[in-house]
């Protein structure tokens, strides 16, 4: 059953296009993304003191790479274990400060360094520079983890959605390089497998805030036309190995059409013999790991990865 709050949002989301606000499947890229990334913005719960925040950028293999770093509170002087995010939003919307209250919250409750990464997005730069961006984020990160007072030995990645897919490809990609990858992966609603339709993808198709019409918004700015829905870069769920994966967290919303093949995923590692939790909030939405002002499932998920996280390490 869908919880009460979930429920009561997507009502109320309803009934704003009943007022007239246009759905962002309707809208050119360039106003949807600033409309919902303020929206976004304003439903992550008010943000928690940290320790420390840190602006940067390097170079990327499309230009700067902004980042902003996040020391806990209460953290020793020195490197810490740094969990590398990459926020959602299909490759077409989100943003550091989109996220920014979810990965204050990841960081005090792990007690582990977070950098949120700004990566390229689309339709101004289509697949793969997401993807490119993430691993090279991750790679700028562990060869110059000193600069960023991080662990090199203790890197994790993650993110939610569109970040979650990069997170997973990013271990892949590291892995198949033969290269140190991260030492953990956070998947919250990951995207795993383009290349088919899952039974919750057709299930959730509508009503349920990441509709089938807004899916395919998102992939017509981020996918070149003819491009292979088998590259593993779009469906890492199709790798032939999954050993040598770092453990995992994966995380999914009972009523997300990602569902399955978050599911599906979480599964692969478990079979390869992969250290991996799986957990499932049944009764809510995709988005709730970010919508915390609204969603208290939402600040729940949040404190359950960040545990994981934190446990992961020895924090």
């Amino acid at each position: 059953m869908l919880d009460a709050e979930a429920r009561m949002l997507l009502d109320l989301m309803e009934k704003a296009v009943q007022d007239g606000r246009p759905k962002l499947s309707t809208l050119p890229y360039a106003v949807g993304r600033q409309a919902v990334d303020k929206m976004s913005e304003d439903s992550e719960a008010d943000p928690p003191q940290v320790g420390e925040v840190a602006d940067g950028a390097f170079a990327g293999p499309g230009g700067q790479i902004r980042f902003r770093r996040y020391r806990p509170q209460g953290a020793a002087a020195g490197p810490l274990p740094t969990l590398i995010y990459y926020h959602g939003g299909g490759f077409v919307i989100g943003n550091i400060e989109t996220h920014d209250s979810t990965c204050r919250r990841l960081a005090n409750k792990s007690r582990c360094q977070v950098i949120s990464i700004d990566y390229r997005l689309s339709p101004e730069h289509p697949f793969p520079a997401p993807i490119d961006d993430g691993v090279a984020a991750f790679r700028h990160i562990r060869d110059n983890a000193a600069s960023f007072a991080a662990d090199a030995k203790r890197l994790a990645v993650g993110g939610d959605s569109a970040g979650g897919a990069i997170a997973a490809v990013v271990c892949q990609v590291i892995r198949d390089a033969g290269e140190q990858g991260p030492a953990f992966q956070m998947l919250i609603y990951p995207a795993t497998d383009s290349s088919k339709q899952s039974a919750s993808r057709a299930a959730f198709a509508e009503g349920y805030f990441l509709t089938k019409e807004l899916m395919d918004w998102f992939w017509k700015a981020y996918v070149p036309a003819g491009t292979d829905l088998a590259d593993l870069r779009l469906s890492p769920l199709l790798a032939k190995d999954f050993k040598g994966l770092p453990p995992a967290f994966v995380l999914t919303a009972g009523y997300d059409p990602l569902r399955d093949e978050g599911r599906a995923y979480a599964d692969r590692l478990i079979e390869a013999g992969i250290k991996t939790t799986y957990v499932n909030y049944p009764g809510t939405i995709h988005g709730f790991f970010s919508l915390t002002r609204f969603l208290s499932q939402g600040l729940k998920a949040n404190d359950e990865a960040a545990a994981v996280l934190g446990a992961h390490f020895g924090m």
